[in-house]
């Protein structure tokens, strides 16, 4: 049959189904010794069986016997409970009705088999029905005299000859029981005899079962073993050409054909092998080329062994370094060291190749004789199979004349860098100059304002008393506006000077000082009810008089848009936000459109009129001014009518500033 080949894989071309056909029919070892395995499992279920019917028969006959002991029992005890029932010494027929009804079953049982005495029996042989049926007449007319004794004492009449009728009946019964036990007994020994002679012939199959297996096993197994054993011995000898000749589907036969295989394999191997020295002289000619081909190459080439210290160099590595070969070999790469390379360089590049990494990068290293020189490195560790490093491999190249027009950039880089310094320097005093300059038309212009207003403070004055109403009202106009500008001045100065302050940085408590700027706007307007709400511990590093210039304003503008609210809600607080530290003022005022936001902090950008609210726009402009001085941010969150919430950050680090100048306290925007 074609499934029955020596390995199942082969049909694997042929669909799955055919393999697992193939593995199911194939007679393997396992399957043998699983069949002998169930065929004497099932001897063994044949003996059982046999024994168990064998002692069922015997329990069947053991329980009917004592049926018809009982039957004796049964009837002695009717006729003395009628008896006592007819002397008087009872009147409860309770006990005699119930040894009617078991008489009744235990003739039942007989009749027709049932369970008796706990034992499943069947029915009696036909030899026996005649007996049973006398006795179940008997017993008819035992249950009729019982009935006709017990009913004649009840209505007083002498009873005695139907007791005595009574006792016959049993007796009756007693001698056709007796006759049935004993012809039991007697099938009962017919039976164990049979059993035994069955059990003698059934071990006899077995022991010649057991017989034909030990052959079968010999012949397949131990035979087979043996002859595969002497030919491996005789292979192991020196006879190459010997072979098992054994083939079978099961394992064994697998084990002998793959050791004729392996027989094959190996005087193929030997034939290879001659061919393989062929081959290995043509690769040592290759290698004779590879090592011409290094020994001129243009690098320098350097090979050391595992401890680091060198094997091989050629002739480019004498020729950069001034080293003779034998001058070298036996010592490490350390002697190229210039000294100027830091200890921890030479450390990582061990770590690198210990790991079994590659290693790259650029050393300055010296000649031998001391003149210093730049190489571009590149060192590989050599493993073997079991991953150990045997070797390392290096290749090196001058690179001193590319350093060299490296060094010339770098330092025509610093010259250039130099120059935009000097530059930057140049346009910061342009800067200043443009500040002065703007300083200086700031103050000239603060003169004839106050000539200005003076003036009209005059005009005002001397006409307070005339009728000119109108000439009043536009004098009026004239200082107010003049106020105005002086004050746009004022702020223009205080901005133009933050840019030119010197951060001087200190730890201080902003809590405190916004406590104290509340403190002064409410004894200003004590009459404004205002809720505030100040948090503690808002401790802070920065210039304390630019801080307070910052919540002077914040905490300005949060007192001035609350003015139209009944009560008033002034929060300064701080949170954390991603490991950063964010202070905040809050308020319940006017509040502002959020489309705005972007103008919020630009110079005069208003976003209220003077009508509605004082301001130049000048004060949160400088905010922004002061926290980006001290390396913070500043924004804004509102919704118009609803307040607003003003945050800023104020950075760790020193920032950048300019020379310092006084800046007196800013006005709110």
């Amino acid at each position: 049959m074609s499934l029955l080949v020596q390995d199942c894989s082969a049909l694997s071309g042929q669909g799955l189904s055919r393999v697992l056909l193939c593995r199911l029919l194939r007679p393997t070892l396992g399957k043998k010794f699983f069949l002998i395995f169930a065929f004497l499992a099932l001897t063994g279920l044949a003996n059982w069986h046999l024994v168990d019917t064998a002692m069922s028969n015997t329990r069947g006959i053991a329980a009917v016997i004592n049926v018809t002991g009982s039957l004796r029992w049964l009837s002695q005890r009717i006729h003395a409970e009628t008896a006592r029932f007819v002397h008087g010494d009872t009147r409860d027929r309770g006990p005699i009705d119930a040894y009617l009804g078991r008489l009744d079953e235990a003739i039942h049982s007989l009749e027709y088999g049932g369970r008796a005495q706990g034992v499943e029996i069947a029915a009696l042989p036909d030899a026996l029905a005649a007996d049973i049926a006398l006795i179940g007449q008997t017993a008819a007319r035992l249950r009729r005299l019982t009935d006709q004794t017990l009913s004649e004492e009840k209505g007083g009449k002498d009873a005695r000859t139907l007791l005595n009728e009574l006792y016959r009946a049993g007796t009756s019964i007693l001698e056709r029981a007796d006759a049935i036990a004993a012809s039991l007994t007697l099938e009962s020994d017919k039976a164990e005899q049979q059993a035994r002679e069955n059990l003698v012939k059934l071990g006899l199959l077995d022991l010649l079962l057991l017989i034909t297996v030990l052959l079968a096993i010999r012949l397949r197994i131990v035979g087979p073993l043996r002859q595969l054993a002497s030919a491996s011995a005789s292979f192991a000898g020196g006879q190459r050409d010997t072979r098992s000749g054994f083939r079978s589907l099961d394992e064994i036969g697998q084990l002998a054909s793959a050791f004729d295989g392996m027989a094959d394999q190996i005087a193929l191997d030997f034939r290879q092998m001659a061919a393989d020295a062929q081959e290995l002289r043509k690769r040592e000619e290759v290698l004779r080329k590879f090592s011409l081909a290094v020994e001129h190459s243009p690098v320098s080439v350097i090979i050391a062994d595992a401890e680091g210290n060198i094997e091989y160099v050629n002739a480019k590595f004498s020729e950069t370094t001034g080293y003779a070969r034998e001058e070298v070999i036996g010592r490490p790469p350390a002697i190229l060291r210039s000294g100027q390379e830091p200890e921890v360089v030479f450390d990582e590049i061990w770590r690198t190749l210990r790991s079994g990494r590659q290693w790259r990068g650029e050393l300055l290293s010296r000649k031998k004789g001391g003149e210093p020189f730049w190489e571009s490195v590149s060192i590989s560790p050599l493993q073997d199979e079991q991953g150990r490093i045997t070797h390392f491999v290096g290749v090196n190249k001058d690179v001193t004349e590319r350093k060299q027009a490296e060094a010339e950039i770098v330092r025509q880089n610093a010259v250039l860098e130099y120059r935009v310094a000097e530059r930057t320097r140049q346009l910061s005093e342009s800067n200043r100059e443009l500040e002065a300059f703007s300083y200086s038309v700031a103050h000239d212009l603060r003169a004839p304002l106050r000539g200005i207003n003076g003036f009209a403070s005059l005009v005002a004055d001397n006409c307070a008393g005339c009728s000119k109403t109108e000439s009043l009202d536009h004098l009026a106009r004239i200082r107010s506006a003049t106020l105005r500008m002086g004050n746009l001045i004022d702020d223009l100065l205080d901005l133009s000077r933050v840019v030119r302050r010197e951060i001087r940085r200190e730890r201080l408590d902003l809590g405190m000082v916004a406590r104290s700027i509340l403190d002064a706007l409410a004894h200003a307007q004590p009459a404004r009810q205002v809720q505030v709400s100040i948090e503690n511990g808002l401790l802070a590093d920065g210039d304390a008089t630019l801080l307070q210039d910052v919540l002077e304003n914040l905490l300005g503008n949060a007192w001035k848009f609350t003015a139209k609210r009944d009560m008033a809600h002034i929060a300064v607080g701080c949170r954390d936000e991603r490991g950063e530290r964010v202070f905040f003022v809050r308020d319940n005022g006017a509040g502002f459109d959020m489309k705005y936001v972007d103008k919020l902090f630009g110079p005069f950008q208003r976003l209220h009129g003077p009508q509605e609210f004082e301001g130049t726009g000048i004060g949160l402009a400088m905010v922004r001014r002061i926290v980006t001085l001290h390396g913070g941010r500043v924004w804004a969150e509102s919704e118009l009518g609803e307040g607003a919430t003003f945050h800023f950050t104020l950075d760790s680090g020193k920032p950048q500033s300019s020379p310092r100048s006084d800046l007196p306290h800013s006005r709110p925007a």
